[in-house]
């Protein structure tokens, strides 16, 4: 009988073999698991340690080999297991001594006369470079900033005799004496028009950004109008005000049918009507065309700011039965920009905003009516418990994977149920937006929340790190994250319940721009509760125990919300019977389920 000559087990979790890594680094994590779990472990010639599951994690150097890097592990019994990523790094281009690249203008640019050109370059650092954009400029200098890094910048301000012309960029490095000659010519054309476009949006919940890769200004329902000023790549520019500019995708809009594009405002206003609803108000602006709009919070209920827009209202009508709503005013704010102000009796939970028909319709929240008393504080209340991601067993995954092999999708889910039988004893209807292995889109996700009535949003997620990021500096744990100013007080509630309750780094209170956090209907939340990735907090995320104590974590943080006062000791309740009475022994927590930390 032969005796094997290793008995170990190498496993790769991250990155796989074959991956492309494309961010440059000169190091980069990688983890797994090893069996068994105390055997000497090494990658590419370096000690890992090793938890006791078996599970590591560890921070390498990378240095790229014609685009490639092995990591090359072993045990102290002889296995071994080799990986392959690809990778993109400063030092794989191979240039030869000069070298020269435009970064912008990939792609086709459309100006208006006397907007500025903004041209980029990186090379062979400490030469004189010049761009040239046929029939608009030749030979103009460009300035390398920092000094020595290789990054050149050069700025044309096209004028108004530019008007109808387009060209291609070159850019080049002076020469002389011993320099070689080395240019660089751009893939898109730079196209002057003074003409706009008149644009209609596609999609409800079309977005503009506030810069080609910037973030969120506007959400917009379908069929909205835009002037287009300007054109880089698949983003549209917007001339939302003649201070105020956005960005919009190309698939997010099309050519208006009108063979002019007609000169703003589109639209007045007309009548204010106002109407009480169960949950609010609603406020009816009669529009004549959909035109953009912006909602800002304030301190006394929302501002609505409408583009291209004049004011013409001559009636407001207010509903006798609302008590949510005090007061509406208007003003032209600007030039072609209405701005009403609606005044309420309690903060604005949250708010909707689309058309319908004739008439922009501003939806208002108030806070629900929730019991908050025991043994039910929660009752009244929907929550929408959403257990991030959805099943994909091959990478890329959606979400992230541990050393061991646990997805983020169970880990996500086992702490959503648990927060679901929490609430539920609390007394809340908890409404789950995947309670098993479905597959649930993103955008699916807000649109679920909504239609079934949530009062609250709470998406349940745990953490992973980009490529290159070092996983131990840093201390990573938990994060807490909202976007809009009426989601922020409960993210504050549950995180206190973090500090209070999980034994993990505190990575803050954060401002998150994330899908599911952008709704406005609602309060919403969005839970890292620790890295799977680690293996120490993989092992937790596995542990029934600690599952329990992040889902009392967010449950409490609801409770604290609404300012539930603890659940008074040595009560006894009596069934079939809302009443009270003292006792001198504790029956059950009615929903406190203790868990140990």
């Amino acid at each position: 009988m032969s005796i094997p000559v290793s008995a170990g087990e190498i496993r790769f979790r991250y990155p796989v073999d074959g991956q492309r890594i494309f961010n440059p680094v000169t190091r980069t994590f990688v983890f797994g698991q090893i069996t068994p779990a105390d055997m000497p472990f090494t990658i590419n010639g370096q000690k890992v340690d090793v938890h006791t599951n078996g599970g590591f994690i560890a921070y390498l150097p990378v240095t790229p080999d014609n685009g490639s890097f092995a990591f090359n592990a072993e045990l102290a019994d002889g296995t071994t297991k080799q990986i392959t990523i690809k990778l993109r790094s400063a030092a794989d281009s191979e240039q030869k001594d000069p070298w020269l690249k435009i970064n912008s203008v990939s792609s086709d640019l459309t100006v208006m006369p006397g907007d500025p050109v903004k041209i980029q370059a990186n090379g062979t650092p400490g030469r004189e470079a010049f761009f040239t954009i046929d029939g608009l400029v030749k030979d103009s200098p460009m300035t390398e900033w920092p000094e020595g890094s290789g990054k050149y910048t050069g700025i044309y301000w096209t004028k108004d005799s530019d008007d109808g012309k387009s060209g291609a960029v070159l850019v080049k490095f002076k020469t002389g004496f011993l320099r070689s000659s080395v240019q660089s010519l751009s893939k898109g054309r730079v196209r002057v028009t003074s003409a706009p476009s008149l644009l209609e949006t596609t999609s409800d919940n079309s977005v503009i950004r506030n810069a080609i890769d910037g973030g969120y200004m506007l959400f917009l329902d379908r069929g909205v109008k835009l002037v287009s000023t300007g054109r880089a790549g698949n983003m549209h520019r917007i001339q939302l005000s003649p201070s105020e500019t956005g960005w919009i995708d190309n698939a997010k809009v099309r050519l208006s049918e009108s063979a002019v594009v007609p000169v703003p405002p589109f639209t007045e206003t007309g009548n204010i009507n106002l109407r009480g609803t169960k949950n609010g108000s609603e406020i009816y602006i009669t529009a004549y065309d959909k035109v953009p709009y912006q909602v800002e919070e304030t301190d006394f209920g929302l501002r609505l700011k409408m583009y291209y827009t004049n004011l013409h209202t001559n009636w407001i009508v207010y509903d006798s039965s609302d008590t949510f709503v005090k007061n509406v005013t208007f003003r032209q704010a600007a030039e072609n920009i209405a701005e009403i102000d609606v005044f309420t009796s309690s903060p604005v939970w949250g708010y909707y905003v689309n058309y319908v028909g004739k008439a922009l319709r501003l939806q208002l929240r108030r806070k629900p009516v929730v019991l908050e008393y025991w043994p039910k504080p929660l009752a009244g209340l929907n929550v929408v418990v959403d257990s991030g991601h959805s099943p994909r067993y091959s990478p890329p995954y959606d979400g992230t994977v541990g050393p061991l092999g646990t997805f983020e999708f169970q880990a996500n889910l086992n702490i959503a149920k648990r927060l679901k039988a929490r609430l539920e004893n609390y007394g809340a209807k908890v409404i789950m937006t995947r309670s098993g292995d479905e597959t649930v889109a993103l955008a699916d996700r807000p649109k679920i929340a909504r239609e079934k009535g949530g009062d609250i949003f709470i998406s349940v997620h745990n953490n992973a790190l980009g490529d290159g990021q070092n996983p131990f500096n840093p201390p990573l744990g938990y994060q807490i994250y909202y976007y809009h100013q009426h989601s922020r007080a409960l993210a504050a509630a549950i995180h206190g319940e973090y500090r209070k309750n999980i034994a993990l780094p505190d990575q803050g209170l954060r401002f998150g721009d994330y899908l599911v956090t952008r709704q406005t209907w609602m309060p919403a939340v969005l839970t890292e509760t620790a890295y799977l990735i680690l293996p120490k907090q993989e092992e937790m995320l596995n542990d029934p125990e600690f599952q329990e104590l992040a889902a009392k974590s967010m449950a409490d943080g609801v409770l604290k919300f609404f300012n539930v006062q603890p659940e008074p000791p040595h009560t006894v309740y009596k069934k079939k019977s809302s009443s009270r009475v003292q006792g001198t022994t504790q029956q059950g927590k009615n929903g406190r389920v203790s868990a140990r930390h």
